[in-house]
């Protein structure tokens, strides 16, 4: 090992062109891999507020058809009351929350600055499915909830904005109504896209669009060791059991797969009316991923070809003294996997400092950013991946080179011919 790594010091020494541009290369093939891989992983590993993403389904949406007009349909979230016959009581659920997707309203406090914040309408057990961090206050309640009372919960970072400090119990403008804060919680990341939000209020029972549509989903929170299908199962029988209350009304619905896992909803694929399907998405990643691993691998390959020209009597010596081709081969490609391992550090550490630098990946509305915990962007699944990379972009890079470098004939190679 120390004689590989004096020869890299001295190709460094003698070759810092080319040894430079070998470790930036890498450097920025692996930065570009891991902030996808990052990316990617952030938006299915369990981080708080969504620290049971791996027990998580989610009901979206509805699609309801004309029996008589096949080709007439209507869909959308749902209303309340179809939620609950969809997905209340279901067996290996742990806990239903009930809940809208976040979305900009005006809120205005005692100081008469108005300002944007994200509102989520949320019933009373979005605080056991998802668990945000109590700082003051309470939560509201079941009787708050059903009576659709005008209470909220705000972020803290609204809250300061709002109030300045002691927000329990003031009131302030929201949406254009009076409001009181019960609770402050918690800032959370939008990167918790089914928990994120500045303010929460009680959900609305009432249908918003028809007895059918409304702007309901349902979050389940599945019980350890139950399997998903089973809970779908369940889901696409009380489809058909919906189905035998609005046939008289000419409808019935289309199953789409609901409810759907944190992958699905990470990759934006569930609709309305459409069955989701990651397998497309899946092989664009694959072929994304190994564009950033081959392009780069061809001209590091051209690099370690020009850095063992310099080298072709040493190789000769070695040859004539009786090392094999192998053993030449292996140590070619273990000093380049030591090269390649430095700049996969170097691009790793930059993928880490760009996403806990990068404001746009974590800013809410109002500018204040929330980011997840810099531990779970050192996951060991996607440490794993980057030192795989290096080790696939080593191979690939320096098999050519050391294979024609273990040819070279001994007399030609010690008078560098």
């Amino acid at each position: 090992m120390k004689t590989k790594l004096l020869q890299i010091v001295y190709d460094m020494r003698t070759q810092p062109v080319i040894a430079w541009v070998t470790v930036i290369g890498t450097a920025l093939s692996i930065f570009l891999i891991m902030t996808l891989v990052m990316m990617q992983q952030v938006s299915l590993l369990s981080f708080k507020p969504e620290s049971h993403r791996d027990r998580m389904l989610y009901g979206k949406y509805i699609e309801v058809r004309s029996i008589q007009q096949e080709n007439s349909s209507s869909s959308g979230p749902m209303s309340y009351d179809v939620a609950k016959k969809l997905y209340d009581g279901l067996e290996g659920v742990e806990k239903t929350a009930y809940q809208t997707d976040y979305y900009s309203v005006d809120v205005k406090g005692p100081t008469n600055e108005k300002f944007a914040a994200d509102l989520r309408k949320v019933d009373e057990n979005f605080w056991q499915v998802y668990d945000y961090d109590l700082i003051d206050g309470r939560y509201f309640n079941a009787d708050e909830v059903d009576a659709e009372r005008k209470v909220a919960i705000v972020s803290e970072l609204t809250a300061r904005r709002l109030f300045g400090e002691n927000p329990v119990g003031q009131h302030f403008e929201l949406d254009h109504n009076d409001y009181e804060v019960v609770g402050v919680v918690s800032d959370a990341s939008k990167l918790a896209s089914e928990a994120y939000a500045q303010v929460f209020a009680p959900i609305t029972h009432r249908a918003e669009w028809s007895d059918w549509f409304g702007s309901i989903n349902a979050a389940l929170l599945v019980e350890e060791g139950i399997d998903f299908q089973t809970v779908r199962d369940q889901v696409k029988g009380r489809y058909a059991q919906f189905d035998t209350e609005i046939a008289a009304q000419d409808g019935k619905t289309v199953y789409h797969e609901a409810p759907f896992d944190q992958e699905t909803i990470a990759s934006g694929h569930q609709g309305s009316n459409t069955t989701p399907d990651n397998s497309g998405e899946k092989a664009v990643r694959i072929l994304l991923y190994a564009i950033l691993l081959v392009v780069p691998a061809i001209n590091l390959s051209s690099m370690l070809h020009s850095r063992l020209r310099r080298r072709v009597s040493e190789i000769g010596v070695r040859r004539a003294f009786g090392c094999t081709r192998s053993r030449i081969i292996l140590d070619i490609i273990a000093e380049n996997l030591i090269v390649t391992i430095v700049g996969g550090i170097i691009g790793f550490v930059m993928g880490i400092i760009f996403a806990q630098c990068y404001d746009g990946l974590y800013s809410s509305s109002t500018g204040d950013a929330a980011r997840p915990a810099l531990s779970l962007l050192l996951d060991w699944h996607i440490l794993v991946f980057a030192f795989g990379a290096c080790f696939i972009l080593n191979i690939i890079s320096a098999s050519v080179p050391a294979w024609q470098a273990s040819r070279l004939k001994p007399v030609e190679a010690i008078n560098a011919k």
